[in-house]
Formats: structure tokens, C-alpha cells, sequence
């Protein structure tokens, strides 16, 4: 007995000349034409004035202006203002405890699993750029 699974990818593409993104929610399309193509900056310091494009962005900016660094290492203890210098942090123990000689594939660099949309989209991006 043969079992055939049918998977619906829904994506939206962006409309913008020369822009490639897609994205398989409407919100996160609607935020990256806000951001990318309109330069859109909603979110305002309260101590500098200076606008930014995410509230993340903006959180993290405020820490410069409190001090905080609210990001913590669990290996070494270390403290760090912006969420992506502690990814970045966390990469170097891990080298650390590679055997000399060790090769890092691209798999192991991944920090999340691919949705099937967007796994999809990379196998097209992959075969088109092959096929130039």
C-alpha cells in the first residue's frame, strides 16, 4: 500500500523589484516591506529620540542606556546587552570543545530547524542559482 502525503505551501512573495524574500505569513511580508522597502522606524527611544525599526531592536538599544545586560551565558557566566552577541559567544565554547581538526559542517552552524516552506525555498533558490 503506497501513502502519498500532500503538503500546502502557501508564500508570499514580495512585490518589490529585484526582491527575492518570501514568507509564509502575511505579517511577517507586511513587516519586511515595512522595514526593507518603506524604511519604516515606529519605535522611539525615550532617553536619545532615536527611532528604530523593532521594538527589539529598540529594547535592546535602551539597555546601552541603562547599563543592563540582561543576556547570560550558562557555560561561563558571562553577561551581554544584545541577545545575538550571546549566540555568538555561545558558538566560541562550542569551538572550543571541537577536536583539533575538526571540519564544521554548515548543518552544525544552523540555529533552528527549517519549516517545510522554507526548506522549499531554499531547494528552488539553490537549484536556480545552480542552473545561472
Amino acid at each position: 500500500m503506497k501513502v502519498i502525503t500532500e503538503y500546502k505551501i502557501s508564500l508570499y512573495c514580495c512585490m518589490f523589484n529585484d526582491c527575492t524574500k518570501n514568507y509564509t505569513t502575511k505579517f511577517n511580508l507586511k513587516r519586511h516591506v515595512e522595514i526593507t522597502h518603506l524604511k519604516q522606524k515606529k519605535h522611539k527611544c525615550d532617553y536619545c529620540g532615536k527611532f528604530f525599526v523593532s521594538q527589539q531592536n529598540l529594547k535592546e538599544h535602551i539597555f546601552i542606556h541603562t547599563g543592563a545586560k540582561p543576556y547570560q551565558c550558562t557555560i561561563c557566566g558571562e553577561y551581554f546587552r544584545q541577545i545575538s552577541q550571546l549566540s555568538l559567544h555561545k558558538r566560541n565554547h562550542e569551538m572550543q570543545e571541537r577536536p583539533q581538526g575538526y571540519c564544521l559542517d554548515a548543518k552544525a552552524l544552523e540555529t533552528k530547524p527549517l519549516s517545510l516552506a522554507e526548506l522549499v525555498i531554499q531547494k528552488i533558490r539553490d537549484y536556480t542559482l545552480c542552473n545561472k
